[in-house]
C-alpha cells in the first residue's frame, strides 16, 4: 500500500534529479560560454554580508572549542532520540475527505422494509444539520454483486459544506458526536463513523471497515462470542477508541431440522431422505432449462408457498418409508426456528470473530501496545484461542519491517558512493555524520508539530538523508581543494568552510521553499504529505546549522589518513 502512495513521488524525484544532472553537465557550461564572455563580477549581497560576518566569528570560536561543539551536537542527538517514545506511530494520517460515511447496524433478523424505514428517518434527522449538503443511503447490495451486505446494514453517505461555513461544530469529530447523539433516539442501532475513501481502504486492507481489527481465533463459536464480548467491553474502556463493535456472530433466525435417528430407524428411513425432502421442498429441484439466445436459465420446481412458509407446514411434509408407510416430517425430526450465526468467517482456515474500532486522539502504535498488555493481563483466553491485530496496524508493522531493510541499505549505498568519490573511509564517515545531525531536526519537528511517526514521515527521513549528505559533500570538497593546493591546514579548514556558507544555505533554503506548499496545504490529501514535509524542513534546519560547525571541527580527525597530516 505504501508503495502505491509514494511510488509516483519517488519516480518524479529520480527523473528530476537525472534531468538536473544533465543540465548541470551539458547545458550550463554551454550557456556560460555565451553569457559570461566578459567574465563575472561577484557582488556582495546585503543579506549574506552580515551572515558572513557572523559565521566568520562563530566558526573561529567553534574551531577553538571543538570539544564543546561536538558535545553540544551529541547532546542534541541524544535528546532527539529521547523524544522518540513520545512521538507515537501510525500507518498514514487520516484524510479529511469533506464527506462522512455512517455504517448503521440493525439486528440480523431485520427485514428490508425495517431497514428502509429506519434509513429514511435517519436521513431526515441528518438533514437538520446546517453543515449537511446531501444524504443518501444504501441497503443490501447492488445487482452486479459489488459490496455484498445484508439488509440489516445501512450505509449512509453525507456530503458536507466547507469547514469555514460550519456553525454547529468546529470540526468533523465534534460534528460526528452531535450526529450520533441525535440518532441515538432509535434503540438497538449501532453507529460507526468514518469517511468513504478511508472505509474502502480499511476494508481492502483487512476486510473490516475500521482502522483497527482485533481478530480472535478459535474453534467454538460459543466461546468466540463470549470471549469476543469480553474483549469488546475492555476495548471500549481504553482511551482513544471510537466506534467499537464486534461483528455479529448470532441473532440470525434459521430454520433448523434435526433428524431423530431412533424414530427414523424404526421406519427404516435414511437421514439423506429427510435432507433431500427439506432441500427439494424449500429450495427446489432443477427440472430443466429455458434457452433464450445465448442465455440459459435453470428451471426449479418447489412446493407452493403455503406449504413451506411456516414451521407447521414444514412439519407436515410427508415421507414414504421403504415398507410403504407415510410419515410426517414432524414425527421423525425436530423442526424449529432458532437463532444462529449470520455468517461463519475464517482466516487461514480458522474460525474467527473481529472486534473493530477506529482510533481517535492518540497514535495507533500506542493504542495497540496498551490493548496487548491489557488483554493479556485481564482476559483469560482458553487454550487454542489467540488474538491478532490487523487493519492499519498490520500494514504499519509490515511497512516498518520493510523500512528497516531499505534505510540501512540506502545508507550503505550512500557511504559506498562517498568512498568512491573521496577515496577515503574517514572523509566518507565524516560526511555521513550529517545523517544524525539531520535526524535531530526531523524528530524535533514531528514532536513540536504534534504529528506521529508514520510511513510518510519515514519516507521524509529517507529523502532528508540525500539532502543532508549533499551539504557535507560541498563542505568537504571545498576544504580538500585548499589543502591539496598547499594552503596551511587550519587556514584551509577555515576558508573552505567560510566559502561554502552561501551554497549550503542556498541548498537548504531552496529545498525548504520547495516543500512549503506541502507543509502549508490544507486541501484534501494534504494530511498525508505534511509529515514528509515537516521531517525534511526540520532536518534541513538542524543539519544545515550543525554542518557549518561540526564538519570543520572534525575535519582534521577524519582526514588524517588521506593527507597524513595530524591536526595541530
Amino acid at each position: 500500500v505504501e508503495g502505491k502512495l509514494f511510488q509516483p513521488m519517488a519516480i518524479s524525484i529520480v527523473l528530476a534529479m537525472l534531468a538536473s544532472l544533465m543540465v548541470a553537465l551539458l547545458v550550463v557550461p554551454a550557456l556560460a560560454t555565451y553569457l559570461f564572455k566578459r567574465g563575472v563580477r561577484e557582488k556582495q549581497s546585503f543579506i549574506m554580508k552580515p551572515l558572513d560576518k557572523l559565521y566568520r566569528k562563530a566558526l573561529g570560536g567553534a574551531l577553538k572549542m571543538r570539544a564543546v561543539v561536538i558535545s553540544l551536537a551529541l547532546a542534541l542527538f541524544v535528546s532527539s532520540l529521547a523524544l522518540l517514545p513520545f512521538l507515537g506511530t501510525e500507518f498514514v494520517p487520516e484524510l479529511e475527505e469533506g464527506t462522512l460515511n455512517i455504517r448503521v447496524t440493525l439486528a440480523p433478523s431485520s427485514s428490508l422494509d425495517t431497514s428502509l424505514n429506519v434509513a429514511q428517518k435517519l436521513e431526515q434527522q441528518l438533514m437538520t444539520f446546517p453543515e449537511v449538503l446531501y444524504v443518501s443511503s444504501r441497503i443490501g447490495r447492488a445487482e452486479i454483486g459489488g459490496d455484498p451486505e445484508p439488509v440489516s446494514n445501512v450505509e449512509i453517505y453525507i456530503g458536507l459544506k466547507p469547514v469555514d461555513e460550519w456553525t454547529t461544530a468546529p470540526n468533523r469529530k465534534a460534528l460526528q458526536a452531535l450526529m450520533e447523539e441525535k440518532m441515538s433516539v432509535h434503540p438497538g442501532l449501532l453507529f460507526s463513523f468514518s469517511q468513504p475513501i478511508a472505509t474502502r481502504v480499511d476494508e481492502l486492507l483487512s476486510g473490516v471497515k475500521a482502522q483497527l481489527a482485533i481478530k480472535l481465533f478459535g474453534a467454538d463459536l460459543g466461546v468466540l462470542a463470549k470471549m469476543g464480548g469480553e474483549i469488546e467491553a475492555l476495548v471500549k474502556k481504553v482511551e482513544g477508541t471510537r466506534g467499537v463493535a464486534m461483528e455479529q456472530i448470532g441473532g440470525e433466525a434459521q430454520l433448523v431440522v434435526r433428524p431423530d435417528r431412533d424414530a427414523l430407524a424404526r421406519y427404516g428411513i435414511p437421514v439423506a431422505q429427510v435432507m433431500d425432502l427439506v432441500s427439494d421442498s424449500i429450495g427446489g429441484r432443477q427440472a430443466g432449462q429455458v434457452i433464450k439466445g445465448n442465455e440459459r436459465y435453470d428451471i426449479y420446481v418447489r412446493l407452493a408457498e403455503k406449504h413451506r412458509n411456516s414451521v407447521e407446514a414444514i412439519r407436515s411434509l410427508i415421507l414414504q418409508a421403504p415398507n410403504g408407510a407415510w410419515v410426517k416430517l414432524g414425527d421423525v425430526a425436530q423442526v424449529a426456528i432458532e437463532s444462529g450465526p449470520p455468517q461463519i468467517r475464517r482466516d487461514d482456515v480458522q474460525r474467527r470473530v473481529v472486534i473493530q474500532t477506529n482510533v481517535e486522539g492518540r497514535d495507533m502504535g500506542g493504542l495497540v501496545a496498551e490493548l496487548q498488555q491489557r488483554i493479556s493481563s485481564e482476559i483469560d483466553l482458553p487454550p487454542g484461542y489467540t488474538v491478532i491485530y490487523g487493519g492499519q496496524f498490520e500494514n504499519q508493522q509490515r511497512a516498518q519491517a520493510r523500512l528497516m531493510i531499505v534505510v540501512p541499505l540506502s545508507l550503505g549505498l550512500i557511504f559506498l558512493m562517498l568512498y568512491f568519490a573521496f577515496h577515503s573511509i574517514g572523509q566518507a564517515a565524516l560526511i555521513m555524520l550529517n545523517v544524525p545531525l539531520a535526524l535531530i531536526g526531523g524528530i524535533a519537528a514531528l514532536y513540536l508539530s504534534g504529528q506521529y511517526l508514520s510511513v510518510p514521515g519515514s519516507i521524509g527521513f529517507i529523502t532528508l538523508l540525500g539532502v543532508a549528505v549533499l551539504n557535507g559533500v560541498v563542505m568537504v570538497s571545498s576544504i580538500n581543494q585548499r589543502v591539496e593546493g598547499g594552503t596551511a591546514f587550519d587556514i584551509a579548514v577555515f576558508e573552505g568552510a567560510l566559502s561554502r556558507l552561501r551554497p549550503v544555505m542556498m541548498t537548504a533554503i531552496t529545498s525548504a521553499l520547495g516543500l512549503a506548499p506541502m507543509l502549508l496545504a490544507t486541501g484534501v490529501g494534504s494530511e498525508v504529505q505534511r509529515p514528509l514535509a515537516t521531517v525534511v524542513v526540520g532536518g534541513l534546519v538542524s543539519s544545515t546549522l550543525l554542518t557549518l560547525f561540526v564538519i570543520p571541527a572534525l575535519y582534521g580527525v577524519f582526514s588524517k589518513a588521506r593527507f597524513q597530516t595530524p591536526q595541530p
